[in-house]
């Protein structure tokens, strides 16, 4: 008798109604978890190659700052995971991976107004802090916040530096809520294991990177220089550049 070994072979893989097929997934298949460790992620300002003044405020492109603070929302964490990194696998061969749902990017995204200058007087701000997996972590990606609270200094504004021009009080603020990623110094992105503190740092003279602040007026003469939306003593350039600075203004680093 002649047997037809494609119809038993098809028959023997036919299982009853409600059943489902047996998985042969391999093990390097299988989703692993990665190790997770505290960290923190902190946001502060630095300001090389500026001058001090005899109150101990800094000056830089002829603004003496005084206070400096800034609205952050939504942030969002890419690192080259541990696991790979352990493997020998090349940067270029590794895919960026997403924070998504680490305790760390969630505690950092809500919105706060962080001061990171008082009184002239640098500061460091948490800005969140939890597990996070381990690994290099390369950009860190925010969005401005624009403070909704009325009668906070902040109200309508999402950074906000005042200071002096030429002695003559003066008040830079902007309303924009546009996307900043900070990158990490090294092309490999920061180690971050073992309660890592991670700091995005402002940083003052690419903020006020080709502006001249000499030609910033108070048109109005009610004795401040006023340099934001619909001012009323112009200084639209000022303002233009300065925001336009703001996306390439801050680094990631370890603190």
């Amino acid at each position: 008798m002649k047997l037809n070994i494609g119809k038993i072979a098809f028959a023997a893989i036919v299982l009853p109604a409600g059943l489902g097929l047996f998985s042969c997934e391999s093990e390097d298949e299988m989703p692993i978890s990665e190790s997770e460790t505290q960290a923190s992620l902190k946001a502060t300002t630095t300001q090389p190659n500026s001058s001090t003044s005899e109150n101990g405020r800094f000056t830089i492109s002829g603004f003496t700052v005084n206070e400096f603070t800034v609205g952050t929302q939504d942030v969002e964490m890419k690192y080259y995971a541990a696991a790979d990194l352990i493997a020998g696998i090349d940067l270029g061969g590794i895919q960026l991976k997403t924070t998504l749902n680490a305790d760390l990017q969630s505690s950092s995204s809500e919105q706060k107004s962080l001061k990171l200058i008082s009184n002239g007087e640098t500061k460091v701000s948490l800005v969140g802090e939890g597990n996070t997996p381990e690994g290099n972590y390369k950009e860190v990606s925010f969005s401005l916040y624009k403070n909704q609270s009325s009668g906070d200094p902040m109200y309508q504004k999402s950074l906000l530096i005042t200071g002096e021009i030429n002695g003559k009080s003066t008040q830079f603020w902007t309303e924009t809520e546009k996307v900043i990623e900070a990158t990490a110094e090294s092309d490999s992105g920061i180690e971050v294991e073992n309660n890592t503190e991670l700091l995005l740092s402002f940083e003052m003279e690419k903020l006020f990177a080709g502006v001249d602040f000499t030609s910033a007026t108070d048109a109005n003469n009610d004795g401040k220089i006023e340099i934001r939306p619909n001012s009323p003593d112009g200084n639209t350039e000022i303002l233009a550049k300065i925001e336009a600075n703001i996306e390439n203004s801050v680094v990631l680093k370890k603190r």
